[in-house]
């Protein structure tokens, strides 16, 4: 064998080869020194544990910024899964998981999957959807970029095939055999794997039947490549547990019109010098030993696939081929199968026996194309293919829209249409139910539907690829709900489920508030808090006089408030609100009442007298309080005419005030506003004050009014503007006699009195004046005339 850069794309092809774990011995210089043997001989002593394998993969192109190779419209066109019901989409392997086992860890391959699957309009499949992952249970493994290679390949092209499986890529700790099928145990032991892809080949090696176990597992599917290196038999493919993939050079149009299929040259096969021939292999094997492959699909590189990888020299698209592209797209197919209700399983040879029995009679032109020409080797007959089994290309490459529906077992379904009603309460609705044959189904369906439904039949028969319907009603449903029509025949049960949304009045209108203004009453409120399954349409506004008596007034759309102007200020009003839907009218919300009010009239007859520091204010109140009680009065004030200002010095409730604190001889300005429920009126007459200090009333008498000669006795009374004595006050008394001259005479008032005595002298008129002084009062005076004879 001759070894060359897998990675120069203008050199002839050659297979990535790794091994290791050989001990003293180089495994690559044995291949080199072209001896198989060799290779065998130093394994026979060794624990397969330890044995090395390599990768069936081959580059063509690599490093591209665009894609190159073969598209998965095209492979999806030339193999019949574009003929599938679910292509393309993520009905196709929908329920399964494909474990993928390789060695080494490729760091990019979530990111380089992700760019595979937009390029080529695929579902994404990622960690964070749940439909990838990566498992390392061996720990987290060294990276390698040959191995890194591999992996995208293998994922991608699962993923392409089968978009609605979900994958898990196990990941070896090395490339030695024994780590390699320990990751295979944990693969097949996650939960829904059916199918475990293993792109990776090792030499066979005496009692390599010991490991075989590891593939004899119930429920589960294991599909390897054959190998790379044209006729020879590699484990894990020759394990008769185990669907072995050969490699084709598959030539196709842009559309993926086949043009040809032939064997590959490098397409690993022949017959196992370890393995026994099983029985499923009667009538296409002749040989003691177990055949190899069973199956093929492209693996020619110079036709080869297109694969995205990040990772190494060989960053961009890259045109793959090898038995490496095989093995992941036929674990798809047994994906899909598995999807659709076939049971495939590897135990006791489940697998091999039914794509082998997919290749008896009629059948075999139908589900496989048989590939008849092209070799792997010069080694006579085993190294040609030919009609039927080849030990090159196994029984052909698949025509998936046969072949998967003759590998699942016959079924029906049942579906509604629609799967989904609204009906309004008290109505009814139906859905159509239709049976549908699948994978040659005929036969007699049982009907049977929830409690509240009922079906016009009570069973349908179908005819094999037909289809046949029965009408679900359900009458008068008390609320929401999913109603289930169940069909079975014999073991197979299948359902479908009509969601039933009843649709009903909204509920109440909460929060029902009023704000009365002049000649208006505004409402607001807050939608239902369910609107029945309906949008709400509009709002019913109801009003009364009287508590509970509301009449419908006005309809409105839908919106949450609403202003009443057909009011009379002073005039209380109740009201309700309901919503309306498609259905109908709620109840009524709570009951909220206002009564529309203007602002007063201004008050009247504003009057304001001075007192000490302090005036006193009067008014009348307004002519008309708007409608609503007046609640109180706001006095305003100023220094000069007008300039009372906006802000109040007091709101009162009366309709008197007394403004104190002031200073004396100032003068004030005031006026006064009347308030009420809806705001404050304009503002009364203007009223001005000068607040001053009290004057003191002097009032001066004598005993008797004409003398004819004495004394004459002369009483001076000091009292306030109430007449009220005031004791203490300073008084001068001046007496001017006929002659006019004058005496003067002071005192102090005791109870608001002095009196003075004044002896007269000449005959004539005699005028007596007193002044009265006291702090805190403005000076009085006062005078009297008294007569001598």
């Amino acid at each position: 064998m001759t070894q060359g850069n897998p990675f120069n794309s203008n050199e002839e092809l050659f297979p990535i080869m790794e091994m290791r774990g050989v001990g003293a011995i180089s495994i690559i210089a044995l291949l080199l020194l072209g001896s198989t043997l060799a290779v065998n001989e130093a394994f026979a002593s060794k624990d397969p544990r330890a044995i090395g394998t390599h990768p069936p993969i081959h580059i063509k192109k690599s490093g591209s910024p665009s894609p190159v190779g073969l598209s998965p419209l095209q492979i999806g066109h030339a193999y019949g899964f574009d003929l599938l019901s679910c292509y393309g989409t993520s009905s196709c392997g929908s329920g399964q998981t494909i474990a993928i086992v390789d060695p080494y860890d490729d760091p990019n391959i979530e990111s380089d999957l992700a760019t595979f699957s937009a390029q080529y309009g695929l579902p994404p499949c990622t960690t964070a959807n749940g439909c990838f992952t990566k498992a390392t249970p061996q720990g987290l493994p060294n990276s390698d970029t040959v191995w890194a290679l591999e992996e995208s390949l293998d994922v991608e092209w699962a993923h392409a095939m089968a978009p609605g499986a979900k994958i898990i890529l196990v990941e070896a700790q090395d490339s030695l055999l024994g780590s390699l099928l320990s990751a295979v145990d944990y693969a097949a032991s996650q939960p829904n794997v059916n199918q475990v892809s293993m792109s990776w080949v090792a030499n066979e090696f005496p009692g390599e039947s010991f490991s075989d176990y590891h593939f004899n597992v119930a429920g589960v599917s294991f599909i390897a490549s054959s190998g790379d290196s044209g006729t020879g038999v590699a484990y894990p493919a020759a394990s008769p547990y185990v669907v072995s993939v050969g490699g084709t050079t598959l030539n196709v149009d842009g559309s993926g019109n086949v043009q040809s299929e032939t064997a590959w040259s490098g397409s690993g096969g022949g017959v196992s010098s370890q393995e026994s021939a099983q029985s499923y292999q009667t009538g296409f094997n002749s040989n003691s030993g177990r055949g190899v492959p069973d199956v093929s699909y492209d693996g020619d590189p110079n036709t080869g696939v297109s694969i995205y990888d990040s990772f190494g020299s060989t960053e961009g698209w890259n045109q793959v081929g090898g038995t490496s592209v095989g093995a992941p797209q036929w674990a798809a197919i047994t994906a899909i199968v598995n999807s659709g209700g076939g049971q495939l399983s590897s135990a006791s040879f489940g697998t091999n026996t039914a794509f082998y029995n997919a290749a008896t009679g009629p059948a075999y032109s139908a589900n496989y194309r048989d590939i008849t020409s092209g070799n792997n080797g010069n080694c006579g007959t085993i190294c040609n293919a030919g009609p039927n089994y080849d030990f090159v290309t196994g029984l052909g490459s698949p025509l998936t829209n046969n072949l998967i529906p003759y590998l699942q077992p016959p079924d029906f379904t049942i579906t509604a249409n629609p799967s989904s009603l609204t009906i309004n309460s008290g109505s009814s609705g139906s859905s159509t139910i239709t049976v549908t044959s699948i994978n040659g189904f005929s036969g007699t369906v049982s009907l049977s539907s929830s409690t509240g439904s009922s079906l016009d039949v009570s069973s349908l028969t179908v005819s094999s690829g037909g289809t046949a319907t029965a009408t679900l009603t359900i009458t008068n449903p008390a609320s929401s709900g999913t109603y289930t029509v169940t069909g079975t025949s014999g073991t197979l049960t299948h359902s479908a489920d009509v969601t039933v949304t009843v649709l009903t009045v909204p509920s109440t209108p909460q929060n029902l508030q009023t704000t009365s203004g002049n000649a208006q009453v505004s409402l607001s409120w807050s939608a239902p808090s369910n609107n029945g399954g309906s949008a709400i349409t509009s709002y019913n506004i109801y009003r009364s006089t009287s508590s509970g008596t509301e009449t419908l007034l006005a309809t409105i759309g839908n919106v949450l408030s609403y202003t009443d102007t057909a009011v009379t200020n002073g005039q209380t009003y109740f009201y309700k609100v309901t919503a309306v839907n498609s259905v109908g009218e709620s109840s009524q919300s709570n009951e909220a009442s206002a009564t529309p009010a203007a602002i007063p009239s201004a008050p009247q007859n504003l009057v304001a007298f001075p007192g000490n520091a302090k005036v006193g204010l009067t008014w009348s109140a307004p002519s008309s309080n708007g409608g609503s009680a007046i609640t109180g009065y706001g006095v305003y004030r100023g220094t000069l005419p007008g300039g009372e200002g906006t802000t109040p010095i007091a709101t009162i409730t009366g309709t008197s005030y007394t403004d104190s604190g002031l200073t004396n001889g100032q003068t004030y300005y005031y006026k006064v506003t009347a308030i009420n429920s809806v705001g404050e009126s304009s503002s009364s007459n203007e009223a001005s004050a000068t607040p001053q200090l009290p004057a003191l009333s002097v009032s001066v008498t004598t005993d008797k009014p004409v003398y004819s000669k004495g004394s004459a006795s002369i009483t001076v009374t000091v009292t306030n503007s109430t007449s009220a004595p005031i004791s203490g006050a300073s008084v001068t008394l001046t007496v001017k006699a006929p002659n006019g001259n004058t005496s003067q005479s002071t005192g102090t008032t005791i109870n608001g009195q002095v009196t003075f005595s004044y002896h007269l002298t000449k005959p004539g008129t005699y005028t007596a004046s007193a002044t009265a002084n006291k702090s805190g009062y403005l000076s009085g005076s006062g005078s009297t005339t008294f007569i001598e004879t």
